[in-house]
């Protein structure tokens, strides 16, 4: 028995020695809080595993994977727009920001502030950006992409609820939690999130004072709707399984609606849950909605 361990433990912990070491050199910045597969992941491809951009935007990196989007019809609290639910691929890693765009990052980019005097929010940097609409979102990356020189873009829906998720399967990133008796902990929502609040602090609340999920992202539930690039449909039925978003399908003749993903500070908790959508016209704006944005990995020069 001694001999087998003297032959066993030496070999365990050279692999547990690597398996450190492959951690050890992707460097992680105190304020990200990744997972064992982010760090494998940006191993694996040489890249960082989180950045912080010139604006003060920071990013974690989502992995290639699949996972189910949408919700199983037994859901509580599934609404039939949540279906059907189908495999997706991602089978390319990106960035996403861990904090929903704030007034901030926003005059940082533009110079406007669309928000001003706005019911539902107060000028701070800090806070959430709100009164934008789709156009304008998708405007404000482009300038950031000129601005960073790296391509920065809204999420499609399928990756909005990849990087939500971040692995888990439950009516939460967190867990199905039925008595609620986690949700305030990671959302702003309902009646502590709003409706309870006197008429001098309906706003939206800075991003990241509620817990991250598992791949580091904060108020994914709650807090305020978040723009997808999409076009919106009414049910998955014909959606890409590659993760890419669903731009064909706008009604001729009308304005595009374009689905939103997480719920607001307003929302109850059947609205806040992983697999919730709800539409938003292209010109809109309004006080609960807002986004978060994606970075793209570097492109890849051809070799000379």
């Amino acid at each position: 028995m001694t001999k087998l361990l003297d032959t066993i433990l030496p070999l365990f912990l050279t692999a547990t020695f690597l398996a450190g070491a492959v951690f050890a050199e992707v460097e992680i910045p105190a304020w990200a809080k990744v997972s064992k597969e982010q760090i494998a992941e940006a191993k694996k491809l040489g890249v960082p595993v989180a950045f912080e951009n010139s604006v003060g935007m920071k990013f974690v990196l989502a992995p290639s994977g699949q996972f189910m989007m949408g919700s199983a019809e037994d859901e509580v609290g599934r609404y039939p727009v949540e279906g059907p639910q189908h495999k997706v691929t991602i089978g390319k890693a990106f960035y996403v920001s861990i904090h929903q765009t704030t007034q901030g990052n926003w005059t940082a980019v533009v110079g406007t502030k669309p928000w001003d005097e706005k019911k539902g929010a107060k000028d701070d940097p800090a806070n959430v950006i709100n009164w934008v609409n789709w156009n304008d979102a998708t405007e404000f990356c482009e300038k950031l992409s000129k601005k960073e020189k790296q391509t920065y873009r809204l999420p499609s829906e399928a990756e909005w609820e990849y990087t939500c998720r971040a692995g888990s399967t439950t009516r939460y990133c967190y867990g199905d939690d039925l008595k609620l008796e986690k949700l305030g902990e990671y959302a702003w929502f309902g009646k502590d999130g709003w409706w309870g609040r006197p008429a001098d602090d309906l706003y939206v609340r800075p991003p990241g004072l509620k817990k991250p999920n598992a791949w580091g992202l904060y108020d994914v539930h709650g807090s305020i709707w978040e723009m997808c690039m999409d076009v919106m449909h009414p049910n998955y039925e014909g959606a890409p399984n590659d993760g890419s978003a669903w731009m064909t399908g706008a009604p001729e003749g009308e304005e595009a609606g374009h689905p939103l993903r997480g719920g607001g500070s307003h929302s109850d908790d059947r609205r806040v849950r992983s697999a919730s959508r709800h539409s938003y016209r292209q010109s809109h704006k309004s006080h609960y909605v807002g986004f978060r944005v994606c970075c793209e990995l570097p492109v890849e020069k051809d070799s000379e």
